[in-house]
C-alpha cells in the first residue's frame, strides 16, 4: 500500500519559502510602480486568452462604465489577444489600448506578482473544463467574480466565498463588480476563507484519497 509522504517543513524549507515570499513581494512591487498603480487604487484582474468567448468584452464595457463612477479602479489584463481566433469587437480592442486605467501586460509566465497586486479576480467566461486559474486566484486569496458555469460554480459558491454573473450579461456584471469594490467586509470575510479551502478540498492528497476509493471500489468488484 502507497501513502503519500508528509511534508516536512525544515529550516531550510522555511528560510526557501520565506525568500520565495519576499522575491513575489518585490516583484508586485516593482510591477505596482511600472504600472502606476497607487496604495489607494482597487485593482481588478483576469488572466486568460484575451477572445470573446472569455467575456472580454463585457468585462471591458462594465469596467468602462463603473470606472466613471470610481476613478480609482483598475483593470489588469494578463494575456495575448488573439486577433485570428474569435477577435474582440474592434471598439473593445481601442479601449483596451487607449483606456488610462486598462493595463494589458501580455502573457506572463509566472502569473503569481499580477493576482498578489489583485483585489478582485474577475473570470466571465462563457465557458470552461475546469478553469486553473480560478484556483490560483482562490489559493492567493484574491476573491473571484466568475460566470454560473461548470467548472467556475464548482469552486466559486455565490455570496459564500465569491461572486457568479449570468454569461454575457454586461449589467450583472457591473453590479457585482461594485459591490466587489465596495462592501469591504464581505471582501474580507471571503478572502479570509479561500486558501484552507482550496487546500482542503483541492489537496492533492485529498484525490490520491479519492482515486484510491475508486481503485478499490472497482477491485472489490472484481
Amino acid at each position: 500500500q502507497v501513502r503519500p509522504v508528509p511534508l516536512r517543513v525544515t529550516g531550510c524549507l522555511r528560510e526557501s519559502i520565506r525568500r520565495g515570499a519576499v522575491l513575489l513581494m518585490a516583484s508586485m512591487d516593482t510591477i505596482k510602480s511600472n504600472l502606476r498603480i497607487g496604495a489607494k487604487d482597487f485593482v481588478f484582474c483576469f488572466v486568460g486568452r484575451l477572445v470573446g468567448d472569455k467575456g472580454i468584452n463585457e468585462l471591458v464595457h462594465a469596467f468602462i462604465s463603473l470606472s466613471q463612477k470610481y476613478p480609482q479602479i483598475k483593470l489588469v489584463l494578463v494575456g495575448e489577444e488573439e486577433k485570428s481566433l474569435d477577435p474582440l469587437h474592434p471598439e473593445t480592442s481601442i479601449q483596451i489600448k487607449n483606456h488610462p486605467h486598462i493595463y494589458p501586460v501580455g502573457y506572463q509566465h509566472d502569473i503569481r506578482p499580477y493576482l498578489a497586486l489583485s483585489d478582485i479576480f474577475v473570470f466571465p467566461s462563457y465557458r470552461e473544463g475546469f478553469p486553473n486559474v480560478v484556483l490560483q486566484a482562490s489559493a492567493m486569496e484574491v476573491p473571484s467574480i466568475v460566470s454560473n458555469i461548470n467548472g467556475c460554480n464548482e469552486i466559486v459558491r455565490d455570496q459564500e466565498n465569491g461572486w457568479w454573473v449570468p454569461t454575457k450579461s454586461t449589467p450583472v456584471l457591473i453590479q457585482k463588480m461594485e459591490e466587489a469594490c465596495t462592501d469591504t467586509s464581505k471582501r474580507t470575510m471571503f478572502k479570509q476563507q479561500l486558501r484552507s479551502e482550496i487546500i482542503a478540498n483541492y489537496e492533492r492528497e485529498h484525490f490520491w484519497g479519492l482515486l484510491k476509493q475508486q481503485y478499490q471500489s472497482h477491485l472489490n468488484h472484481v
